[in-house]
């Protein structure tokens, strides 16, 4: 327990650190099939950086709301077999796609409906 919230508030502080050094209104894109999903981003260099996650890497995946004071933001935590955890949001390009194909790619996972 103690070493999830760990995780958790290096995630909250590396997440501030960025937004206070680096791009604000950064357009993320979500790309996936059955293999995996990949997320990429410019970088302050003006290139893409990504990130690529395989299904089968996944052990958990929960939805939560993040309130940003005059909207609420909905986002997908994926926690991964290596202890790391990468989150995705409704604001990212590809997210309605992403969320409607879940339940093909990861077993027992529910309709973003549900």
């Amino acid at each position: 327990m103690l070493r999830s919230i760990t995780s958790f508030l290096y995630r909250v502080y590396q997440r501030q650190k960025s937004y206070r050094k680096g791009r604000r209104n950064t357009v993320y894109e979500i790309a996936h099939d059955a293999n995996g999903m990949k997320v990429s981003w410019p970088t302050l260099e003006n290139e893409r950086s990504e990130l690529t996650i395989e299904w089968r890497a996944v052990v958990s995946i929960f939805a939560f709301k993040r309130d940003l004071f005059a909207v609420d933001l909905i986002c997908l935590c994926l926690n991964l077999n290596d202890d790391t955890a990468v989150e995705v949001a409704e604001d990212m390009n590809g997210w309605d796609g992403l969320v409607t194909k879940l339940p093909e790619y990861l077993v027992d996972c529910r309709r973003f409906e549900e």
